[in-house]
């Protein structure tokens, strides 16, 4: 799976508002707070809304945006429900934490298991972007999969995200609606 940016323009709105940001006295050592992220999320292209002239197809908890159908390649919008973000971002987390070394502090019950560890604690020690990209990754794959396969398309494997991964991170948050731009090929 291929996470690229389809055009190079639709990365100018984020850069601009990043050149806004970069102004902002209250930011330090380049970090997004609240307010600055909020900006940024509203200039992003990676927003979550509905044409209602396209077809849609919807599944139990996302619904797929047929954009345009041409010459065997078809670009799609996937908006996932904030109950699926959250079930995926758990279930990555729990796998990361079960695989993690011995975290400093905490001691392992027996059978190797961490319950006593705060979510936060783990969460930031295992590290919040690892976790992210995981469930990223498998938000995509589990979307496209479905839909491919509730459509009975004969889709190649090259799959092609039209966003960068820095976007589809600034815009995922477990527990909230979650958006992304594709191209498949039909063979």
């Amino acid at each position: 799976m291929e996470l690229s940016s389809f055009t190079a323009s639709s990365l100018a709105a984020p850069a601009a508002a990043m050149g806004l940001l970069a102004k902002s006295p209250k930011m330090i050592n380049h970090r997004i707070n609240h307010k600055s992220f909020s900006v940024l999320r509203a200039v992003s292209p990676v927003q979550c809304t509905v044409n209602n002239t396209q077809s849609s197809i919807s599944f139990k908890d996302f619904l797929v945006s047929v954009q345009t159908e041409e010459d065997g390649l078809i670009k799609i919008r996937v908006t996932v429900d904030d109950t699926m973000t959250d079930s995926f971002f758990e279930k990555v987390f729990l796998k990361k934490l079960v695989a993690a070394q011995p975290l400093p502090g905490f001691r392992r019950m027996k059978g190797g298991k961490t319950r006593d560890i705060p979510k936060d604690i783990a969460l930031h020690i295992i590290g919040p972007s690892k976790v992210k990209k995981e469930s990223i990754k498998n938000i995509i794959s589990f979307t496209i999969a479905e839909y491919v396969q509730k459509e009975g398309l004969s889709a190649s494997k090259n799959l092609k995200v039209l966003q960068s991964y820095e976007e589809l991170e600034a815009a995922f948050e477990p527990g909230k609606e979650f958006c992304f731009d594709a191209s498949l090929r039909l063979q």
